[in-house]
């Protein structure tokens, strides 16, 4: 199994890719040694803390496997994270590798130092350096997820305005957040004012003396920012890049509702009973009636009878598959 992807997530443009790959692999290369190799060896040296005090005791207590248990699930948390919805947010990694590599401090190394300590006093050289490779790790671990985001990020070049990572510009008095639906940005001169406009709101983008202009159809909002061309030419990229998802999305909900019509034409409830058989469409309509040779025995008002039952299962049975599909489609809807 794989850690992290080696393509870059949420990515089909082959120029993109192309053009991201040394930086992904750096990036890669450290986000596997900070959320993954170090949280585990922390893990690791929390267990060997834990086998520490059994040392020289006939029987283990159980609450000394504790920090042990708490460190791996701190190191198993942070990875999981990671994989399914940290890639997309460079900006929260250090937050997080410092928030679970602390706990696993907290939870697991310290405390497990002290209970080795105390049930294996003979042992106070080795516990004390396990503690420090846990405090250096973690430590190694934030400063290798910081290096991790400046890799891929602190240099913006064109092609992330095709990605999904926010982009983060810092001015002299200004922050500018460059994000997947809309642009934010923080101004410090003459007090602070925080601003964003959402990209659809957004006709065009211009430049003038260390600004960009957004044009909207209820005014213009001028940006300060420390590079005006970079800035024109990310956030062009990214409304491009917004604009084809929507296009995208667009389609592929087109193609669902024909899909969902076609199946939905094709839905037949049926039903039988003393011989008679009712098949009806998606809308309740009888599309075919068919009487077996045992009919001829019945009365008229027990046929009639069989008839509208049949008529009446084969109706719910129907209806029972449309709202399958209707629900099935709607669950395809919310997971993308």
């Amino acid at each position: 199994m794989t850690l992290l992807p080696h393509a870059i997530p949420l990515i089909n443009d082959p120029q993109v890719v192309h053009a991201l790959a040394a930086r992904w692999r750096r990036t890669r290369t450290l986000l596997i040694l900070s959320a993954g190799v170090l949280p585990v060896a922390i893990g690791l040296v929390c267990i060997v803390l834990a086998g520490m005090t059994s040392a020289g005791q006939r029987v283990m207590p159980w609450w000394s496997a504790i920090p042990a248990v708490a460190a791996a699930a701190c190191a198993w948390a942070l990875l999981s994270w990671l994989r399914r919805n940290g890639l997309s947010d460079p900006h929260s990694w250090l937050p997080a590798t410092t928030l679970m590599t602390g706990a696993q401090l907290v939870l697991g190394v310290l405390p497990g130092s002290g209970i080795a300590l105390r049930l294996s006093p003979g042992a106070a050289i080795a516990v004390k350096a396990l503690c420090a490779a846990g405090v250096l790790g973690a430590g190694s671990a934030s400063w290798l997820a910081r290096l991790a985001h400046r890799s891929l990020l602190s240099a913006p070049i064109l092609e992330l305005g095709s990605t999904a990572f926010p982009l983060v510009l810092e001015g002299h008095d200004s922050r500018v957040v460059i994000g997947t639906d809309r642009v934010d940005w923080t101004t410090r001169s003459g007090g602070r004012l925080d601003v964003g406009v959402a990209f659809a709101r957004i006709l065009r983008v211009s430049t003038e003396a260390n600004a960009v202009v957004l044009h909207t159809a209820s005014g213009s909002w001028t940006v300060p920012v420390a590079d005006p061309a970079t800035t024109q030419a990310l956030l062009r990229r990214r409304l491009s890049w917004w604009e084809e998802r929507g296009v995208a999305a667009e389609e592929r909900e087109r193609r669902r509702y024909l899909d969902l019509v076609r199946l939905l034409a094709a839905v037949s409830g049926e039903a039988s009973r003393g011989g008679v058989t009712v098949t009806v469409d998606s809308n309740g309509v009888t599309t075919g009636v068919s009487l077996s040779p045992a009919v001829r025995d019945l009365e008229p008002e027990v046929l009639a009878t069989h008839l509208m039952a049949c008529v009446d299962k084969a109706r719910t049975d129907a209806r029972r598959q449309v709202q399958d599909l209707v629900l099935e489609h709607a669950a395809a809807k919310a997971s993308h």
